[in-house]
């Protein structure tokens, strides 16, 4: 992948993340959800895809969403002398590739290193929070444990979840020590832990995007929202357990002991105000606990989303068009460019005296007439041999008048081109028709493959030596770029690139180094 797939790449996680964020708080707000833990599991999916869709956006089978601008297959209308098609700055030339590099390289540079620098502080909170729960001492059973580097409680870890409690925690009365717990042992079986250290790795990988940062606030709110919840339904008494939540906020705010970003804090984080609003409303019912069956019924509407959330990839609409007749001596001019890579399609020449007629339009009236000849010449001509016959070969051909004439003049045109005139085999011939049925067996899209840019330049010339094919993306069309170690009359090292910016299989030449020596 490269810089500006990278780029692009991200920016279209972080389209689609917004999305997915947008329809959530739409849903929710449409179901007037009110439960801060149901709250909290629609935006822990949330995190959950945002993460997850980086890697499996590139696995997944894309769903093309054409909503963007169509593309049409028309060519330019028919005049006596085409106007030239603008010619704009090519993201091929050298100094504008070297700008383009130089530019995506320092946005990446940037980019990796914030996220290294955020990862390694969370590692860095991570190893400390340890280093806490290896030093505190135990107080009551192993899951709660005593610690001087604290002023307030805390939960730390999800594998083997460790309430700390501050060293004066023997002078609170039992209904303190009661919400308390009761508090930091709904943060542990609801997973808020795990929880946000997902949102912070999350905020790692997307430090650019709001939505990341907002995620992580709000699932820190709506824990501490679920928790009181949760402690209340269990304590039954709202102004203990508010009088408990009000010392343990006074008792941060004036904290001198060391304080853990990665740790989980009745207090932490939080519109203490709100919270205190909330527990002392007598009016309000305490929602029951998001369980099992509401996870599994959230999963199951989960998956489809994320699903097409991480796949959706969108794409030019397709309009059909009629294709107009065009000049025949630029039958293969094209308008349509690729979007990223702005290249001007190279106008292709055949040196055919009879001009073959474009797809789904007449031959023009300018070219000879070949009425009298019999179809299976007329087709020898225009089809078999239109990239191989001179034009002085062509002149006499349709010079000709009978068929004795004609099968004398084939025979004769293969002979001279015969390689190893003393054997049976004509290898040219033979090589001729091969390359004939290779590219109408892989080349063909509304039209044979012998007529298409790939077919004509694999017909003279054979298979490259290298091919370098790519894909569609958000900003570029399919394209592909054929090398040639060395074509005679043209040089060494020769690349030809053909783009498809109707998306439909039918490849076009963007430039051809060949036809400068024939101008």
């Amino acid at each position: 992948m490269g810089s500006h797939d990278f780029l692009w790449y991200l920016a279209v996680l972080s389209f689609r993340s917004l999305a997915l964020a947008c329809f959530t708080w739409l849903a929710l707000w449409v179901c007037r959800v009110k439960s801060a833990s149901v709250k909290h599991a629609a935006w822990t999916v949330v995190t959950a895809v945002m993460l997850l869709q980086v890697v499996a956006s590139s696995a997944l089978p894309s769903i093309p969403l054409r909503v963007l601008a169509p593309v049409s297959d028309a060519g330019p209308t028919l005049t006596s002398q085409l106007a030239p098609l603008p010619i704009p700055v090519l993201a091929s030339s050298l100094h504008g590739r070297h700008l383009a590099i130089a530019w995506s390289q320092v946005v990446i540079g940037i980019y990796t290193a914030v996220a290294f620098a955020l990862l390694v502080q969370l590692a860095f909170g991570y190893m400390l929070a340890r280093r806490l729960v290896r030093n505190g001492k135990p107080v009551d059973g192993p899951r709660v444990r005593e610690s001087e580097s604290i002023s307030v409680p805390m939960t730390v870890g999800q594998v083997s979840p460790t309430i700390l409690l501050p060293v004066g925690w023997r002078e609170w009365d039992s209904a303190k020590l009661q919400a308390v717990l009761a508090h930091e042992q709904a943060h542990v079986r609801r997973a808020d832990w795990a929880v946000g250290v997902m949102a912070r790795i999350n905020c790692c990988v997307f430090w650019f995007h709001p939505v990341s940062w907002w995620l992580k606030r709000e699932l820190a709110l709506l824990a501490e929202h679920a928790c009181d919840d949760s402690a209340l339904s269990q304590l039954g008494d709202r102004r203990q357990y508010a009088q408990a939540l009000l010392e343990i906020a006074c008792a941060m705010k004036s904290a001198h002991g060391r304080f853990m970003g990665q740790a989980i804090s009745m207090a932490k984080e939080t519109n203490v105000e709100k919270r205190m609003q909330q527990i002392l409303d007598e009016t309000r019912k305490l929602p029951p606990a998001f369980g099992r069956r509401g996870w599994v019924a959230l999963l199951m509407c989960s998956v489809p989303i994320g699903y097409f959330a991480s796949a959706v990839q969108l794409a030019p609409a397709q309009t059909r068009t009629v294709v107009p007749v065009v000049e025949p001596s630029r039958a293969a001019d094209r308008v349509p460019q690729p979007k990223e890579k702005p290249v001007q399609i190279a106008q292709r020449r055949r040196d055919t005296g009879q001009q073959v007629s474009p797809p789904g339009g007449p031959v023009s009236p300018t070219a000879p007439a070949l009425a009298s000849l019999v179809t299976p010449y007329q087709k020898w001509l225009d089809e078999e041999v239109v990239y191989f016959i001179s034009t002085d070969e062509r002149r006499a051909f349709n010079r000709l008048t009978t068929d004795d004439e004609r099968q004398q003049f084939i025979t004769q045109f293969w002979l001279r081109r015969d390689p190893t005139p003393g054997t049976p085999e004509n290898e040219f011939k033979e090589e001729a028709y091969r390359r004939i049925a290779f590219t109408n067996d892989h080349f063909s899209a509304a039209i044979p493959g012998w007529k298409t840019d790939r077919g004509e330049i694999y017909i003279k010339y054979g298979p490259p030596d290298g091919l370098d094919a790519h894909s569609a993306t958000q900003t570029t069309y399919p394209y592909e770029t054929w090398t040639y170690r060395y074509l005679e009359g043209t040089g060494t090292n020769v690349g030809l690139e053909f783009v498809d910016p109707t998306m439909t299989g039918r490849y076009h030449l963007t430039r051809d180094p060949t036809e400068k020596n024939r101008q």
